[in-house]
């Protein structure tokens, strides 16, 4: 399962076609429109049609297409419903298993502020260009600490040392493992001086690592 939608095409059709039939039964509750029921109950009929032509031995690469277009159709219709349609609070658990949707998390799951460090390490690339690549601070991968988004890195181009993070002015989100930073010509030779992060979905941001340094080649 792709979600809630099944990959296959044959399972798609008949998820669909109950998926019709339960919001049909209940879209007056629901504060569904009846036009998003027509709509639906169309590109359902589209692609189950379609399928059935591309599923046999006759079938041409036009059908095969059109089929593919109207799976494309159907979903995104289906997925925009559940989306801003079937988030009503009235809708009931069983009714959302009826649809063929999960039921609701009873609570979201919390996300943790960070509380490691990542490690950096900063290499020339070329002429003006840095990359730094970061890990979590003594993992041997690449991967994030749970429920963060990215790394913050702050920066400043300064002529003597910083005593404080907070002298690092300048900042961006890596939100991938290594990232290149980009130089202005005139700042060949200087010395900037970098600092990093984990920052969490929520934006809130964990210890940083020590201030590191490098020349801008």
């Amino acid at each position: 399962m792709e979600g809630y939608l099944p990959r296959k095409d044959s399972e798609l059709v008949a998820w669909s076609s109950n998926f019709v039939a339960v919001l049909t039964q209940h879209y007056s509750e629901w504060e569904v429109p009846m036009q998003d029921i027509s709509d639906l109950q169309i590109l359902h009929d589209n692609f189950s049609l379609l399928h059935e032509q591309a599923d046999s031995p006759n079938k041409t690469s036009v059908i095969v297409a059109e089929k593919n277009e109207a799976r494309k159709l159907l979903t995104e219709k289906i997925r925009g419903l559940v989306d801003f349609r079937l988030k009503n609070p009235v809708i009931t658990d069983a009714q959302r298993i009826a649809l063929g949707l999960h039921a609701k998390s009873p609570s979201p799951t919390p996300v943790p502020i960070p509380t490691t460090r990542p490690e950096l390490v900063i290499e020339v690339v070329d002429i003006r260009r840095l990359q730094i690549s970061f890990h979590d601070q003594g993992s041997k991968t690449k991967a994030r600490p749970y429920g963060t988004n990215g790394a913050v890195v702050v920066y400043s181009i300064l002529d003597t040392p910083p005593t404080s993070i907070n002298e690092l002015a300048k900042s961006v989100l890596a939100t991938r493992t290594p990232h290149i930073f980009e130089f202005k010509e005139e700042e060949r030779g200087k010395t900037v001086y970098l600092a990093i992060c984990w920052q969490n979905e929520k934006g809130q941001r964990g210890p940083f690592s020590e201030i590191e340094k490098a020349i801008v080649p």
